[in-house]
């Protein structure tokens, strides 16, 4: 495709509290999109899943409440004030324990995946999604990968946190902010991607209207929406020129497979 270079320069607008807000969310979910990742896929990829996130996964999840228990002592009546903290925390650790042999599974499964250097898989696969998704049907309508990953994934993490927290169990905090990271992260991720298919629709369309809306004038809906406003040479072989020299061909790299 031709490099419209009117659109890259002039046309192309970005919403700059959207994309922080984007931006934001996907810099901050590796960590809380991995906790819960293990135990509801599996098969990913080498890069996305590599074993030294789960060590530092593992690590703050282990010495966290530790930490918190000792920046902010618990004084009351208790005797022994770690009988108040394994009130709070020993579903923390059944999770811990849980996260750790869930993550040890995944990376069985990444050492037994098709070398990513064969060209035989995307090492940044983010995993296969449970078959129980697909059966969660509202009016008979079979869910797509989009609603699954920003919905229903993280809404049965939601649930469990909910349940935790009510429950005085600090562990559901985690889950539900994991959750909610979760479910926004990949709600950026699509909104991304939109983003960028639209681009290179609307590139297109500029390309192919050149003719008509800047060669011969034409606007609205006679051009498919696209509108030159600028100034342009009264000659129409004059404008054909300039409009030649607002494309140019995009380089690519052929990698034979």
């Amino acid at each position: 495709m031709k490099k419209n270079l009117y659109y890259r320069t002039v046309l192309k607008r970005e919403n700059v509290i959207g994309l922080a807000f984007q931006n934001f969310f996907l810099s901050i979910a590796s960590y809380p999109r991995l906790i819960l990742e293990v135990f509801i896929r599996k098969n990913f990829g080498q890069r996305y899943f590599s074993f030294a996130s789960i060590l530092t996964a593992a690590f703050i999840l282990i010495f966290f409440p530790l930490l918190i228990s000792w920046l902010f002592p618990v004084r009351g009546y208790r005797a022994d004030p770690f009988d108040d903290f394994w009130t709070k925390y020993l579903s923390w650790y059944l999770f811990t324990a849980a996260f750790i042999i869930f993550s040890l599974l995944r990376a069985r499964e990444v050492n037994n995946n098709p070398s990513v250097f064969d060209f035989a898989k995307f090492s940044l696969y983010q995993g296969d999604i449970n078959p129980f998704f697909y059966k969660i049907q509202f009016f008979d309508t079979k869910p797509d990968v989009r609603t699954i990953e920003i919905i229903y994934e993280p809404a049965i993490f939601l649930i469990a946190g909910f349940v935790l927290m009510f429950s005085g169990q600090n562990i559901g905090i985690l889950i539900t902010l994991a959750s909610f990271c979760y479910s926004f992260s990949y709600s950026a991720a699509y909104a991304k991607g939109d983003s960028f298919v639209m681009d290179k629709i609307d590139e297109m369309i500029l390309n192919e209207q050149m003719e008509n809306a800047f060669v011969d004038d034409e606007n609205g809906p006679n051009s498919k929406g696209v509108t030159f406003r600028m100034e342009k040479p009264t000659s129409q072989e004059m404008r054909r020129k300039v409009a030649e020299t607002m494309l140019e061909e995009e380089e690519e790299t052929d990698l034979a497979v």
